[in-house]
């Protein structure tokens, strides 16, 4: 066994972390078997050889991610703690050198994945149903698995092992993973792969190009196996001929050369700037000074040195994370995924025609699908930046500092201005489309609401996931904390966990932008809440702070007050109007209704023979008032005993009044069932007058069918008005 393979496979990884690692990939293939609904045709099977080939095959892409990780983990080890200057003074070639790094390093990717297929096996024949066939045949998996598991992971590998090696710089590293990925992506979108959802047919020549072209494999196996039929792709799996082998045999060969790249031009030594080359000049004196006078330095920690520490801790944090390569790839990785969400918002497919690269649309593009993936980068930074003074053991030294107690703020700060840049680059990115389509008219308000929708929002989730952090004692629990929160507190979850809106701080807003009224009364309702959320952090941030140092200060007091006025003026605000949307209520009324009610589609009712009514629009207050009259008359060749008289339950009920027979008799419920003292013989006439208002609140939305907006309102008011008899779009 190779000298260095055997080395790194004792020695080159944590064990713990690594066992971590493997969970969590069970887990996530598991999910992918379990919950994934990847169908490759009317009647075939979710597990058919033919699906479970090219749902492996889309696994087989988390290779690039995982490969890119561990590239920067084994590939740079010696570098890393300067012992490349002394490895070949030992007995050991290059050859055995890279042939152990590689197997090391191909091996650790391939094992991961393996785990990952092994969930995705273990989840899938877990499943039960229609879509299911019974019985599990071994080879459907180990076929795709080879084919696709293997062979990728060695193209990748050898791929990112010829970067690390013939330049020697993790950030090019990292930038060809992500490149390898993103490159890909634009690959099959421009060669209109059946890989993508809503590609347009293909002629063969295309066809058979994607199929050479794909260094996944994957337009290969839609073209070997376009020709089977239902029964075969429910029982055999896709041969390893024709374009699919020669797909295969070509990237393997191609991985070959790159391993001989790396072999031949493999970087003894760092390349070295002309920057770093230059030399500074030392100018000595020519005379030695004697020292004369000594002044003791005075110490001032008072209001401003204290911003001034907090803003340093910021710069520090700022200088190592815009240094590393994580920033670039986070970069590349966000840029990539909105701008594919914005050219998707644009570009609707061959059904529906091309919209404009408008500012609002973009703009909503960027707070539907940036969010909570901002909150997950969020998670990882914090985590990195919070514990990284324990993991280099500098924390003695820090917390000997006056004010180390405000580091805490530093990060704060510089994790917002993070927040910040990843916004305006996405600012940036929708400008581009906008000029590269040709829509110069910019809607700067539209752009607003990125950041009040997103960036607000995210530097309040910043503040709680650093208290999360500085309240655990250990860097991991309080990452896998951090997840957990954000995967309730920014996801629909949060509405089982916490119906109660107002303490939906971190979510974003996922409505739309209207060219006519922008963001309506959202925009301000919004900021309410966000005015409730500093509040309530800001009361969680003193708290932390009392239980710490157990100090309680007059500042902390006043800022108290403050805080708890803010949240009590912002959270009424938002709250104004707010009507509990509770399921199971409405569930009981509709089927109380049907119960109670049925029976009136057996008695007569009165028919509407005359209506008069008059609206007043208040759409500055996003509210209108009816008043109208109805003309009854039984129509009917029996008398009429009861009415029942239905208002719609988004309105409000201000007065309605029924005048039968010299009679006036008042109505306030939303279901009114009137008992008549004489009843309405045929051809007699009733009136009913009412008076209805209605006025909806952000904090509750607004209906498209009912939307009485400051521009642009449309409203079907026929639907709200009153009516008579059962009414059987009220039923379950």
């Amino acid at each position: 066994m190779n000298a260095i393979f055997k080395f790194q496979l004792k020695h080159g990884s944590n064990r713990w972390v690594l066992g971590l690692t493997g969970v969590i990939l069970l887990l996530i293939g598991w999910f992918s078997g379990y919950k994934f609904n990847l169908t490759a045709g009317e009647g075939i099977y979710l597990n058919s050889p033919y699906t479970i080939g090219f749902m492996v095959a889309l696994l087989s892409l988390s290779v690039i991610f995982l490969a890119t990780l561990f590239a920067l983990e084994i590939l740079y080890k010696e570098w890393d703690a300067k012992f490349d200057i002394i490895l070949f003074s030992y007995p050991i070639s290059l050859k055995t050198y890279l042939i152990g790094k590689f197997s090391f390093f191909a091996t650790k990717t391939l094992l991961c994945f393996f785990l990952l297929m092994l969930g995705f096996v273990i989840g899938q024949n877990l499943r039960t149903g229609s879509e299911i066939q019974s019985g599990f045949n071994l080879w459907s998996y180990m076929y795709p698995f080879l084919i696709f598991g293997v062979l990728n992971c060695f193209f990748v590998c050898s791929f990112l092992f010829m970067i690390a090696y013939t330049t020697r710089k993790k950030l090019l590293v990292v930038v060809g993973g992500l490149l390898l990925y993103v490159l890909y992506m634009v690959l099959l979108v421009f060669s209109n792969s059946p890989f993508m959802a809503g590609s347009m047919p293909q002629s063969i020549e295309v066809q058979q190009l994607s199929s050479i072209i794909d260094p996944f494999g994957v337009s290969a196996y839609f073209f070997e196996s376009r020709h089977f039929s239902v029964s075969n792709k429910n029982q055999f799996v896709t041969p390893l001929l024709g374009f699919l082998a020669l797909n295969r045999a070509v990237y393997v060969l191609l991985s070959l050369v790159f391993l001989w790249i790396a072999y031949r031009y493999y970087a003894f030594t760092k390349t070295v700037s002309k920057k770093e080359l230059k030399r500074k000049k030392i100018k000595t004196p020519d005379k030695t000074n004697i020292l004369q006078n000594t002044k003791t330095p005075t110490f001032n920690f008072n209001k401003a040195s204290e911003v001034k520490a907090i803003l340093s801790f910021a710069k520090v944090d700022l200088i190592y994370l815009f240094k590393s390569v994580t920033i670039v790839a986070v970069s590349i990785l966000l840029v990539f995924f909105v701008g594919m969400e914005m050219y998707a918002e644009i570009d609707k497919g061959i059904r529906l025609p091309e919209y404009y690269a408008s500012s609002g649309r973009l703009a909503t593009s960027i707070s539907q699908s940036f969010h909570f993936l901002g909150a997950l980068i969020l998670v990882y930074f914090v985590n990195d930046l919070y514990w990284r003074s324990s993991a280099t053991n500098f924390y003695l030294i820090e917390q000997s500092t006056f004010f180390s107690k405000v580091k805490l703020k530093g990060h704060l700060v510089s994790v917002s201005t993070l927040i910040v840049f990843f916004t305006v680059l996405l600012v940036i990115l929708a400008l581009v489309f906008q000029v590269s389509y040709g829509y110069f008219h910019i809607d700067w308000l539209a752009y607003l609401g990125v950041f009040v929708f997103n960036t607000l929002p995210l530097m309040l989730l910043a503040a709680f996931i650093i208290i999360i952090n500085s309240l655990l004692k250990h860097k991991y629990a309080a990452l896998g904390i951090s997840i957990l929160v954000v995967i309730v507190l920014t996801t629909p979850l949060i509405k089982m966990v916490l119906p109660y809106p107002l303490l939906h701080v971190f979510s974003g807003f996922k409505g739309v932008y209207s060219d006519l009224n922008g963001y309506g009364v959202y925009l301000l309702a919004f900021t309410y809440r966000l005015c409730f959320g500093i509040g309530l952090l800001g009361l969680f941030w003193i708290l932390r702070s009392y239980f710490k140092t157990r100090a309680w200060t007059t500042l902390k007091s006043g800022l108290v007050v403050v805080f708890i006025g803010l949240g009590i003026f912002s959270g009424s605000k938002f709250m104004k109007g707010y009507i509990p949307n509770d399921d199971e209520t409405i569930v009981i009324e509709v089927a109380s209704y049907e119960k109670n009610y049925r029976h009136y589609q057996n008695i007569a009712q009165p028919i509407i023979t005359d209506v008069d009514t008059k609206i007043d629009l208040y759409p500055s207050e996003n509210a209108y008032q009816i008043e109208g009259t109805y003309i009854l008359e039984n129509l009917a060749d029996e008398p009429i005993e009861k009415i029942l008289f239905n208002f719609h339950s988004d309105l409000k009920i201000d007065e309605a009044i029924l005048s039968v027979h010299d009679e006036k008799i008042s109505m306030d419920e939303f279901v009114s069932e009137i008992e008549l003292n004489k009843p309405l013989m045929p051809g007699e006439i009733a009136t009913l007058e009412f008076n209805l208002s209605y006025k909806w609140f952000a904090v509750n939305g607004h209906q498209s069918f009912n939307a009485i907006v400051d521009n642009g309102s449309f409203m079907r008011i026929s639907n709200y008005y009153p009516t008579l008899g059962y009414q059987s779009d009220k039923e379950l």
